[in-house]
């Protein structure tokens, strides 16, 4: 073999050598950057998962927070309105019991203004009832002064005759008398005899005392004058003869 064809021949080799090699490099090169774009990707794809990771457990602390803040405003807002109505339900009661005693004290006034009223009434008519029960006193004397037998009379005397007269003059003074009592009577003042009554000191003014065999001691033996009452109030009280004990 020639020197020419020795050194073709070396030259081809070593151009195959080397392309070998560089292949062999490049299949490596690649090889090895296959893992690392592989473990970058992985690394990037782990950081973001981390990365939102993070911000949802953020996210969640903040609603979590958030939720708290919104319960305790709750709470609160709760126990202020519960206060409220306490407080209301306070007062409403409060108000309640001013109007009954307000209705209360109207009602007593009302009342009180009528007995008033009333009673002014009665104690403007007192002395008028009493100087009537004065001229009734009268009356009564009148016609106690007139016998039994004269207070009446035949109906066929003459009309001139003095028995038909004393008769009818005693009729006449007894409606009179009657008349007035009608009239009293008419506004509460009526009339009472306490002739054999316990003696009351309320309602009697004993003239005098005296020992009656088989009469009761302290009670009314006689009533000179007879007592008066308006409206279950003494008017004038009877005057009156005690039994005395002996």
């Amino acid at each position: 073999m020639s020197s020419s064809m020795s050194r073709s021949l070396g030259f081809a080799l070593r151009s195959a050598s080397r392309s070998a090699v560089a292949g062999s490099s490049k299949q490596l090169l690649t090889a090895t950057a296959a893992p690392a774009s592989r473990a970058m990707n992985f690394s990037t794809t782990r950081a973001a998962f981390n990365s939102a990771s993070s911000k949802k457990e953020q996210d969640n602390q903040a609603s979590g927070e958030a939720m708290g803040a919104t319960d305790k405003s709750g709470a609160a807002d709760t126990e202020a309105l519960q206060t409220q109505l306490k407080e209301k339900d306070a007062k409403i009661k409060e108000l309640q019991e001013a109007i009954l005693y307000g209705k209360a004290d109207y009602q007593n006034l009302q009342r009180r203004s009528k007995d008033e009223k009333a009673q002014a009434g009665d104690f403007a008519i007192t002395r008028l009832a009493k100087d009537l029960t004065s001229s009734i006193d009268i009356l009564g004397l009148a016609l106690r002064s007139v016998p039994e037998e004269l207070r009446t009379a035949p109906k066929d005397l003459d009309t001139k005759d003095p028995r038909r007269v004393v008769a009818d003059l005693y009729s006449g003074v007894d409606l009179t008398s009657k008349s007035l009592l009608d009239m009293l009577r008419t506004h509460g003042i009526v009339q009472f005899d306490p002739t054999g009554e316990k003696f009351d000191p309320k309602e009697h003014e004993a003239l005098y005392q005296a020992p009656v065999p088989g009469k009761e001691p302290g009670t009314v033996l006689e009533c000179s004058k007879l007592g008066y009452k308006i409206k279950d109030r003494l008017l004038r009280a009877a005057e009156v003869g005690v039994v005395q004990s002996s």
